[in-house]
């Protein structure tokens, strides 16, 4: 696969090459100052472009943790915060409290996946010009808010479709601001791997631990008391994004004609044309679309499948989500122990089959265990899954457009579930919760079989 944005090191200093820019890399520790940062120059005289990450002696916080480590505990936390109340709480509280049917809960889980899409394209030039530092700051503020509102506001479906579109919108931003931060931080493959490995290990362990807190709040208390992590997760990663200081913001693009002219909708529409003209990006967007349309049908028949064909309580949603994010911790520690010369487009693929594989022993019996056994399965495929999409979008991706570019992918992976939202009810009443669950998962192990294919063509 070819690589865009090459790394030599020598003395300390990288330098990627592309084009007629050159990036030069550094690491400089002077009167007790830490700084990682990057300077992309362009030949023509065109505008450069700064950014970096800057630790001061007397901050406390630069003492334990690295940049690269905070961002990871950041991540955290915004996770902890979305799983631990998504499912078990906006979704938990539908089905269990407000006895919600298929459609019902399709029409929150479409809001909050318009929510998403919206949110992560516009949040990509968000974080290319005003940097991730304020995005974060702002999605943290803003979590804190709409865990209050579900503590305290009585729980009905128009409060419940409030709290889907706002999560749906913070989460949307958050995520894009995470995926494209590391770029920000290193050019090495080697650490971009490593750093989206500890970022999906930390989504693991918010996956593990989020729906099992909810689901013993939701047992001892009720489902609204679930959104308690929603106000109380976001405080410490906002001091963590809080201790943290960026250079200069990101200022320009591929030979701007200035940082105005690329703004608005031509901004935001840049994302689109970069990912459209590279054949790599737009097969990794290609894969994740198509893998995750056969996904669309659980985000509306899951608790579904739970209440009517496991026959169990809300806290098993918790328990066994909390499974899953035991397979996607382990999946994320493999993976970083593969080379970097293997993070290829086939490896993704690869990754995508075993996430089917374990999705159809999840759903495909009304037993428990096995379903546990399914739900093991299909998160190591995501856990590996996710740092091999995001460090090859960030390698092929241009410094001063990842976020943009970021964002596109974004949208395609929360895009695809929509459609299989409106028709997953009607396929539900004709087919059954479980049939169609079965036939999303063997979908998604075939979509997974023909990327394969195409991907090892091209060598």
């Amino acid at each position: 696969m070819p690589k865009r944005w090459g790394v030599e090191r020598s003395d300390g200093n990288a330098q990627g090459r592309r084009g007629e820019s050159v990036l030069e890399y550094g690491t400089t520790a002077t009167k007790g100052r830490l700084c990682i940062c990057s300077r992309p120059t362009w030949t023509d005289g065109a505008q450069a472009v700064l950014f970096g990450f800057h630790m001061h002696k007397g901050s406390a916080m630069s003492r334990f943790l690295s940049p690269s480590h905070r961002l990871v505990a950041v991540n955290f936390f915004i996770q902890l915060a979305f799983q631990s109340t998504y499912f078990v709480g906006i979704i938990g509280c539908g089905t269990y409290v407000l006895g919600a049917g298929a459609f019902e809960t399709s029409a929150l889980v479409f809001g909050l996946n318009l929510a998403l899409i919206f949110a992560t394209f516009c949040a990509g030039a968000l974080v290319d010009f005003l940097g991730p530092r304020r995005v974060l700051l702002t999605v943290c503020v803003l979590l804190c808010a709409s865990g209050v509102f579900g503590l305290v506001a009585p729980v009905s479906y128009p409060a419940l479709a409030l709290l889907a579109i706002s999560a749906g919108l913070l989460f949307g931003a958050g995520t894009t601001a995470m995926d494209a931060y590391p770029r920000f931080l290193t050019e090495a493959p080697e650490e971009l791997l490593r750093i989206n490995g500890l970022n999906n290990i930390a989504t693991s362990v918010a996956v593990i631990v989020g729906p099992a807190l909810g689901g013993v709040i939701a047992s001892a208390f009720s489902n609204q008391g679930v959104f308690f992590l929603l106000a109380a997760a976001p405080v410490p990663a906002l001091l963590l994004v809080a201790s943290l200081r960026e250079g200069t913001a990101v200022q320009g693009v591929d030979k701007p004609e200035s940082r105005d002219g690329a703004t608005g909708l031509r901004s935001l529409w840049e994302g689109v044309i970069v990912t459209a003209a590279d054949v790599d990006l737009r097969l990794i967007f290609l894969m994740g679309f198509m893998g995750f349309f056969a996904y669309g049908a659980f985000d509306s028949l899951e608790s579904l499948f739970y209440r009517d064909v496991l026959c169990v309580g809300a806290e098993w949603m918790g328990w066994l989500s909390a499974i899953a994010g035991i397979g996607g911790t382990l999946g994320s520690y493999l993976i970083m122990r593969v080379p970097s010369g293997c993070i290829r487009l086939e490896l993704l693929a690869a990754m995508l089959l075993v996430t089917g594989v374990g999705s159809v022993v999840y759903v495909g019996t009304a037993h428990v265990a096995v379903a546990a056994v399914g739900q093991l399965v299909c998160g190591i495929g995501f856990g590996a899954m996710g740092p091999v999409r995001v460090t090859l979008t960030q390698r092929l991706s241009d410094p001063a457009k990842v976020g943009r570019v970021m964002g596109v992918m974004r949208v395609g992976l929360n895009g695809a579930g929509v459609l299989p939202l409106i028709v997953a009810p009607f396929l539900a009443d004709a087919f059954g919760v479980q049939g169609v669950l079965v036939g999303a998962s063997l979908a998604t192990a075939a979509i997974a079989c023909t990327f394969w294919a195409i991907a090892r063509h091209r060598g």
